[in-house]
């Protein structure tokens, strides 16, 4: 038993778990009724049995019986998950995964080295660090609800950082896969994923691409603030480009629309024709794995990559592909380029052997 002060709210209150688990947080209007109260608890819970049942019962403290995780797991899909979050399938899949790794273990007595046995249990199963770290946002998140409901003193997420996120820009994207991969995608949906590809925009960029955004005078296209970093751009529009544009019958605002909706491509479709492209070209031609872990947005790589091996220069690179600073860019594509470390000492190395 134990009386608190809430400068908050400028108000004291009992906390007492009692001796069947459950948990009591009742506001007092003032410290002298939470000194009776305790009192009395605390002389009903040293006496007889039961008699603190009773005590309780004609106090009104009646309390939430403390949760083991699944428990909590549960209830905070129930009361948050489902009625704060537009799309609560992929969390609640998520919540699930993790609720199989801590069961029925206390929530009161969870730890940081928990979080850390998780972790690497999470690691060895060959989860990315990426995943990961969403795994721990939403165990952060569930813990910071539970605090605020009074089911949690302390929230040991707190302590845990997110891992560091692993880049994946890696090697050069294999332009004989995607020429592959583009000759398996079904005719409605290459004019979309050839302008991804000779623009090096996101995908999220064409789909809301409207024709006001595209000169044709001046074979460019504007990316306005919608962008991720909120800046405009604009981005030169190859001949490849402007064919793939030409290629869609004007219908309403919106550039890029599946013919037989007439609206405009969401992001499963469009991951979906990819993935059974990728699929095809792994099936029929006998490639290797590396097709299948191809993404969409590797297209916008292979387009920076192609613009570093040309010599073009990092601002410019950096600006078309609207990143927030040439340092960032630098640090992904400078070694693509002509002047990088490793291509001049190839070179010497040629030189030499010649």
């Amino acid at each position: 038993m134990s009386i608190r002060y809430r400068k908050d709210r400028a108000s004291f209150f009992v906390d007492i778990v009692w001796p069947d688990g459950i948990r009591t947080r009742k506001i007092m209007p003032d410290k002298k009724t939470a000194m009776k109260i305790d009192l009395q608890i605390r002389a009903s819970i040293v006496d007889e049995a039961n008699i603190w049942r009773k005590k309780r019962k004609n106090l009104g403290l009646d309390g939430e019986r403390l949760q083991g995780f699944s428990e909590l797991a549960d209830k905070y899909i129930a009361d948050y998950v489902m009625t704060n979050n537009k799309s609560p399938k992929n969390k609640i899949n998520r919540i699930k995964a993790i609720k199989r790794y801590f069961l029925t273990m206390p929530i009161c007595s969870l730890t940081v080295q928990h979080i850390d046995g998780y972790i690497s249990a999470r690691k060895k199963q060959g989860l990315k660090n990426e995943s990961i770290n969403f795994d721990i946002a939403t165990l952060k998140h569930m813990f910071t609800w539970a605090k605020s409901r009074g089911y949690i003193e302390t929230n040991p997420l707190n302590e845990v950082s997110l891992l560091k996120k692993v880049e994946r820009v890696g090697e050069h994207p294999d332009e004989s896969v995607i020429d592959k991969i583009f000759k398996e995608l079904a005719p409605v949906n290459i004019p979309l994923f050839t302008f991804i590809c000779e623009t090096g925009c996101r995908d999220g960029e064409a789909m809301s691409l409207t024709w006001d955004q595209v000169n044709y005078e001046k074979a460019i296209v504007t990316f306005h603030t919608t962008t991720k970093n909120g800046r405009a751009r604009q981005v030169p529009l190859t001949a490849a480009a402007l064919a793939a544009l030409s290629s869609m019958p004007r219908h309403g605002k919106i550039v890029f629309y599946h013919p037989d909706t007439l609206k405009a491509y969401s992001a499963n479709q469009i991951g979906l024709a990819w993935r059974r492209a990728t699929q095809k070209v792994i099936v029929g031609t006998g490639a290797d794995a590396h097709s299948s872990r191809l993404r969409i947005h590797d297209l916008r790589h292979a387009y920076a990559i192609r613009l570093a091996e040309s010599g073009c220069p990092m601002h410019f690179i950096s600006e078309v592909l609207g990143h927030s600073s040439i340092e960032f860019t630098r640090k992904k594509y400078a070694r693509f380029s002509p002047e990088s470390a490793s291509q001049a000492v190839l070179k010497v190395l040629a030189g030499g052997r010649k």
